[in-house]
């Protein structure tokens, strides 16, 4: 029944919660699993001989802090045989400055490769989210929460600059010191490096226990951040309905309402962080600190562990109570991201993958291209039902052939089907092929869409110059005296020239700062720059006053002189100079001819035209 989707199209479509599992809000076998964290590594792979040189040095530099226990020993074992020889001591103490200066310098020098090699890195990956959200379908958007989508689209990016900066910085760090700690300590002794090795082992197991559902409550939060950020944002955009109905108490309370929410989501999402706090502290102070201790201690003082050993293991201690916290710290962190990234990820492309590698950007058609003829199009057997609603069809068995350069207008009744048929032209709705054909070959509705400019009822401008709103679209540069001829040809010269920095007047968001009739008069001079060989034209006059309706209407009639015009309108005086009216009704094509041959069938067209010409009544059935 034509198009097929994934969104609904009227509402939001929650994404799937988390019932158990790893971090990621998948459970096992879940074929979307670490959806969020495999795309991050592919982007990596782009730039992996980057990634490894910079690693290399930060281990390097690591390395040599974590040999430093060793060598600490030694030094110490030298100085209590200092009356024999000092050979060993000078050697030692060459060696500890030497690690320390080895250290900063290749850290030093990993930072600077950092800079160069993978700053920029982080931001392209923001890049290629937004590339991937902007050339999603119609529906995708219509079935989501646009400042939800700011909001993950952000956080995607921030996240994936801190996971890269942290790996780097701290986790490579982490990587080299736990498993240098351990082998150190079977150095010193079995027991050591034994109780050092089941600590770990334990805080693993402990950890994923409670950052599992550390994981999951924060999913929660940031699902809950998202929703509030994008209502505020929502209400923000939309400030004119809420100073005209006075709901600023209204919205007042309902952000104090959802921010509820988010509290309630914060403080359990923060007592599962306290939890796992206090459980790695438990295996640090209460196990590792008495058990180790004493026991060297007593090895020490039966003979049984040298100084140089004894200092060591000292050593080792010192350092693991020390970054141990910064480990388990990471860990947290890094779990919380993780949880994040996929709540987000999840939100935005579901379980798909996206592509990694930078958009290469297809070059504009050049305006000789776009205005060649358009050819003959032909639309066979068009049926539509909305995804939500697919058992309800709002267009059923559509034949139409539009010759080149016809001007052909649409009207009907609210709910016939003049809107989905627009949308179906813009491509907003995949068609199959061989539904849509032009000059005989079947091509995409998305494809043909490529081909059309459109001059909608309700114009929402940019928060931008006027300059930059009428030129939007135009696949040429234009110059400023393009620019000033098509708002002349529209009518919009007059009011840009008064604005007060002209055409570089900024509009504000969605034009706040210009009438509706001043916004549809933008967009005509759009579709005067827009050379493309079709015109879609949505009541493109409804917003003007009769005067300036006059004259738009020349202006229009001089612009679609040699394209194809499909216009939908309301008001049939409009349309008077047609080639060729289409009447629709309960998605179907019930009447068509020229203006004078449809009001001579006495049909449906007729007792439109009698309704709003004021000659009839009532006319049943219409």
């Amino acid at each position: 029944m034509g198009a097929t989707g994934d969104d609904i199209p009227w509402q939001r479509r929650q994404a799937p919660e988390s019932t158990g599992g790893d971090v990621g809000g998948a459970d096992a076998g879940d074929p979307g699993r670490h959806a969020g964290l495999r795309s991050y590594l592919g982007f990596v792979a782009t730039f992996k001989g980057s990634m490894v040189l910079v690693v290399v040095f930060f281990a390097v530099s690591n390395v040599a802090l974590a040999v430093l226990p060793v060598f600490i020993g030694r030094f110490v074992q030298a100085l209590a045989g200092v009356a024999d020889s000092t050979d060993g001591v000078y050697r030692y103490a060459v060696i500890l400055i030497g690690c320390n200066i080895l250290h900063d310098l290749t850290w030093r020098a990993a930072e600077i490769l950092y800079l160069r090699l993978l700053n920029d890195r982080g931001y392209e990956y923001e890049n290629i989210l937004f590339h991937r959200v902007i050339n999603e379908r119609y529906p995708y958007f219509v079935g989501k929460f646009t400042g939800k989508i700011s909001s993950y689209i952000a956080m995607l990016g921030r996240e994936f600059r801190e996971i890269l900066e942290t790996t780097c910085f701290t986790y490579v760090e982490q990587i080299i010191r736990v498993p240098s700690i351990i082998i150190i300590m079977f150095s010193v002794n079995l027991y050591s490096g034994l109780t050092f090795f089941l600590a770990v082992l334990l805080m693993m197991a402990i950890g994923r226990h409670t950052v599992r559902r550390s994981s999951r409550a924060e999913k929660r939060l940031a699902d809950e951040i998202s929703e509030l950020d994008g209502y505020v944002i929502d209400v923000i955009a939309n400030f004119v309905s809420v100073k005209s109905f006075r709901q600023e108490g209204t919205e007042h309370e309902q952000v104090i309402r959802r921010r509820r929410t988010v509290i309630e989501a914060a403080r359990r999402s923060y007592f599962w962080t306290i939890v796992f706090w206090a459980s790695m502290s438990l295996v640090v102070r209460y196990l590792v600190w008495p058990v180790s201790i004493l026991l060297n201690l007593h090895l020490y003082l039966t003979g049984q562990l040298g100084l140089a050993q004894f200092t060591t293991f000292l050593s080792v201690l010192v350092m693991f109570s020390d970054f141990i916290w910064g480990t388990v710290w990471e860990i947290a962190q890094l779990n919380l991201r993780l949880a994040r990234v996929e709540e987000a990820y999840r939100y935005l492309f579901a379980d798909r993958p996206i592509a990694v590698d930078p958009p290469v950007e297809l070059p504009g058609t050049t305006l000789a291209a776009a205005s060649r003829a358009p050819g003959r199009l032909e639309f066979r057997g068009l049926s539509f039902a909305y995804p939500e609603n697919d058992g309800r069809p709002v267009l059923a068995g559509i034949d139409l052939t539009i010759e080149p350069g016809e001007k052909i207008g649409i009207v009907g009744r609210s709910g016939s089907g003049k809107t989905t048929l627009i949308k179906l032209l813009l491509g907003y709705y995949p068609l199959t092929v061989e539904t849509v054909r032009v000059d005989g070959r079947p091509t995409s509705n998305y494809a043909l869409a490529t081909r059309i400019s459109y001059v909608p009822q309700d114009t929402t401008l940019f928060h931008r110059s006027i300059r930059d709103n009428i030129t939007y679209g135009t696949a040429a540069a234009a110059t400023q005296e393009q620019i000033e001829s098509a708002a002349r040809r529209a009518h919009a010269h007059g009011f840009i020239s008064q604005a007060p920095e002209g055409y570089d007047t900024i509009v504000g968001e969605r034009g706040i700062k210009l009438s509706t009739g001043q916004r549809q008069r933008i967009a005509i001079a759009r579709a005067f720059l827009d050379a493309k060989p079709i015109l879609i034209l949505d009541e493109a006059t409804s917003a003007l006053d009769s005067e300036s309706e006059v004259l738009v209407q020349h202006a229009l009639e001089e612009l679609w002189r040699d394209k194809t015009v499909i216009a939908v309108a309301h008001r049939l005086s409009t349309l008077l100079n047609m080639d060729r009216i289409i009447v629709l009704d309960a998605g179907g094509i019930v009447e068509q001819g020229s203006h004078r041959e449809l009001l001579d069938r006495h049909g449906k067209y007729r007792a439109l035209w009698q309704r709003q010409s004021g000659e009839m009544r009532s006319v049943d059935g219409v």
